[in-house]
C-alpha cells in the first residue's frame, strides 16, 4: 500500500483513485478494513480507471501509469467468484 494506514481520508481518497492509495488491485482484496462490498466498488473504479487509460493511449494521448485489467479482474472474481457483481458492470461500455 502506498499509505501506512487505511482511515477515512484514505478510502475517501481510494474512492476517488484506488491507484494511489493502493500499488496492486490484489492489495484491496487483502485489506481486512475494508467491507467485501467496498472491496468491489474500489475495483471496479480502478477497472474504469485503467479503462479510461486504455482510450486515451488507444487516441495518442500521454496518460498515467497503466494498469493491467487482467490483475483488477483477477481480484475481483476473488471477491465474487460467482460473477454477479461483475455481470452488471462489464455491460458498461468501454468507449463513448
Amino acid at each position: 500500500m502506498k499509505v501506512p494506514t487505511l482511515g477515512a481520508a484514505q478510502i475517501e481518497q481510494a474512492l476517488i483513485s484506488p491507484a494511489s492509495v493502493f500499488d496492486r488491485p490484489d492489495e484491496i482484496v487483502d485489506t481486512p478494513a475494508l467491507a467485501r462490498i467496498m472491496k468491489i466498488e474500489l475495483l471496479k473504479r480502478w477497472e474504469l480507471d485503467a479503462r479510461a487509460l486504455q482510450r486515451a493511449t488507444e487516441e495518442n494521448m500521454c496518460g498515467g501509469e497503466s494498469t493491467d485489467i487482467d490483475a483488477v479482474n483477477a481480484a475481483l472474481l476473488k471477491l465474487d467468484p460467482e460473477g454477479k457483481a461483475l455481470a452488471d458492470f462489464q455491460k458498461t461500455p468501454t468507449k463513448l
